[in-house]
């Protein structure tokens, strides 16, 4: 890619992967949105775009006459909040006629004030993540997919040593054995997928995009590093901000 790029990634869980992804030269010029906003609807159908600029174009109308949420994530990162990027503040200014020392300085500002993740938790922990209503979201969809293009992948707990914990895993496979099967027997009947996810639990591993500005991620981890909060987002939600302390040190990590 040419604008957008994955700076680092962690695993989790037995699955589980954590991105943290750098979008600050996103709104360059119209190939860098481009090369953004159909980077992040892809995730939808689980493939990249043949046509990116074809995409693009359709999401632009997507939503009676509105952007799509995809273009949330092209911000200017002096104003870096979800109600001034591009869907919401068609009118935002690309930096294409600038020079460069000053798309230095903007780019710069953006790290400074926006992080951007790509997550694979399962479906149960990214229920929570979206209650956080100040983040852009962009999410695989098992309606457009099937486990062809994207195979089924199921959370398992860590089993801490206790005969009584690997009991309990055991009875998590085989019951996520179980939806996969009847899930697989319906698609073979010709039934949609998206009426055939019906099957699956909320132990199925989901991917998502997710962008926030500085007051966004100061409050989701106030509250999900909070002792209260599910143990498995706490997981999460350590990695993200031990990124974030690693690779983007300019996001004033001192507010988090």
């Amino acid at each position: 890619m040419d604008y957008i790029r994955r700076i680092a990634e962690r695993t989790l869980w037995n699955s589980g992967k954590v991105e943290l992804w750098d979008f600050s030269r996103a709104n360059t010029n119209l190939e860098s949105r481009i090369e953004a906003v159909a980077t992040v609807a892809s995730i939808c159908y689980g493939k990249p775009p043949c046509n990116a600029r074809k995409l693009v174009e359709r999401l632009w109308t997507e939503s009676s006459g509105l952007p799509s949420s995809a273009f949330e994530f092209i911000r200017d990162g002096r104003i870096p909040g979800i109600e001034d990027s591009l869907r919401n503040n068609p009118q935002l200014a690309t930096y294409e006629d600038d020079p460069e020392s000053l798309i230095d300085e903007l780019t710069k500002r953006h790290r400074e004030n926006i992080a951007t993740f790509r997550l694979k938790v399962p479906i149960f922990v990214a229920r929570q993540v979206m209650r956080h209503r100040r983040f852009s979201y962009q999410e695989l969809s098992r309606r457009y997919t099937d486990d062809k293009r994207v195979p089924l992948d199921f959370w398992l707990p860590e089993p801490e040593g206790a005969e009584n914990d690997t009991a309990a895993v055991d009875l998590f496979q085989l019951f996520y054995a179980v939806e996969e099967r009847i899930y697989q027997l319906l698609r073979g009947l010709n039934v949609r997928a998206e009426i055939a996810r019906g099957m699956l639990g909320t132990g199925l591993y989901t991917e998502f995009w997710m962008m926030g500005d500085r007051e966004a991620w100061a409050n989701y981890f106030a509250l999900r590093l909070d002792q209260h909060a599910q143990q498995e987002h706490r997981e999460l939600a350590r990695v993200m901000r031990g990124l974030l302390a690693e690779w983007q040190p300019e996001f004033a990590f001192e507010a988090l």
